[in-house]
């Protein structure tokens, strides 16, 4: 016959600790009223005799459900990229941190029209919300908002709101590829393949772009794009080359439409870098693979979960001021799409989400 252990219970702590099952219970739920030396009688004990706090009983005496979600849009048929799993490693690890676990969903536009739709909301499974990306719609993202429900954004940013958010440095990174082409490739003749213009991200890297232009008194020729998948980059890039033959060099707004963007230019007859350089934001892990590999701009993806997961929990735990705001540098990844030789350090294949 199996005999079941039997776990240890708040009172086994009590007993052991010689203090109230009530002390036991403001120490594990880190409230205030304990002395130091009894906290930490308690918390060695609970570690020596194996404690493990039951979630669900913890939810039911704090109504909370010790789940942040994770939201962000699906389009179909593409892939989950490693741009989402790199963030969701970040959010995963300081929910750990904080006893908490994750629960990751991708919406798709019929679930942004109604809130009632969106089941993670309407049966109440999470303390909060990280919202990520710009294409999740502004209505969907006000209306999560208006219901008071703790929510961050990342990767994307609304004006007006007081909405915490935590974001890269878009406008520096493309600033700093495209002066690259400029200035190591001596390119004059450049465009840019952007996403919506409402969007975030879209809107602060065409910034980027066209301030590296006007510092050489060239015009900007921004090429917008109604996503930002490899095929609207192939699309698009075809519609440039129709208005402009000659152009030396694209500047993609991801690494998604700046590898649709080679695929079309060696569709046409041209090879990527001699005849025109792309480059590209975000660093995927397949970039490198690419032929030639893709010069591009580095986000912390990894970095930027965490932080918005430590943001998400300090709103919940402590009802932190709304509208913060966090930015993170960027990196300027070198490789061959550029016309720069590729560095014989880097692998073919590495983790690049940190």
């Amino acid at each position: 016959m199996t005999v079941t252990p039997v776990k240890p219970t708040l009172q086994d702590i009590a007993e052991q600790a010689g203090v109230s099952t009530a002390t036991v219970s403001r120490v594990l739920n880190d409230r205030p009223g304990v002395n130091d030396d009894t906290r930490s009688e308690v918390l060695r004990v609970a570690k020596e005799i194996g404690y493990v706090p039951s979630i669900t009983a913890r939810g039911l005496a704090t109504d909370r459900t010790y789940n942040l979600g994770f939201v962000t849009y699906k389009r179909d048929p593409q892939p989950i990229s490693s741009y989402h799993l790199n963030i969701i490693e970040g959010i995963d690890q300081a929910a750990r941190e904080s006893g908490c676990h994750v629960i990751t969903t991708y919406v798709k536009r019929e679930d942004m029209t109604d809130l009632s739709n969106f089941s993670m909301f309407r049966e109440q499974r999470v303390d909060g919300l990280i919202l990520a990306g710009p294409a999740l719609k502004t209505s969907f993202i006000m209306g999560l908002y208006n219901s008071h429900l703790p929510i961050v954004l990342l990767d994307n940013l609304l004006s007006g709101l007081e909405i915490d958010a935590v974001v890269c440095d878009n406008r520096a990174g493309t600033y700093s590829i495209t002066s690259h082409l400029i200035e190591a490739h001596n390119l004059r003749r450049l465009v840019f393949l952007s996403g919506p213009s409402h969007w975030f991200s879209s809107k602060e890297r065409r910034e980027g772009y066209e301030h590296a232009m006007r510092e050489i008194d060239q015009k900007p020729e921004v090429f917008y794009m109604p996503d930002t998948t490899m095929n609207t980059g192939y699309d698009t890039t075809r519609d440039a080359l129709k208005l402009f033959p000659d152009l030396e060099g694209i500047v993609a707004v991801n690494d998604a439409s700046a590898l649709g963007a080679i695929r079309a230019l060696k569709d046409h007859g041209l090879d990527v870098p001699h005849d025109t350089a792309v480059v590209g934001f975000d660093n995927v892990t397949w970039g490198p693979l690419n032929e030639p590999a893709l010069t591009t701009v580095r986000m912390f993806k990894r970095e930027m979960g965490f932080q918005a997961a430590r943001r998400l929990i300090d709103i919940i735990e402590r009802s932190a001021p709304r509208g913060f705001q966090l930015r993170l540098g960027t990196e300027l990844i070198i490789r061959e799409s550029c016309g720069c030789p590729r560095e014989a350090s880097e692998p073919f294949y590495t983790d690049f989400g940190s």
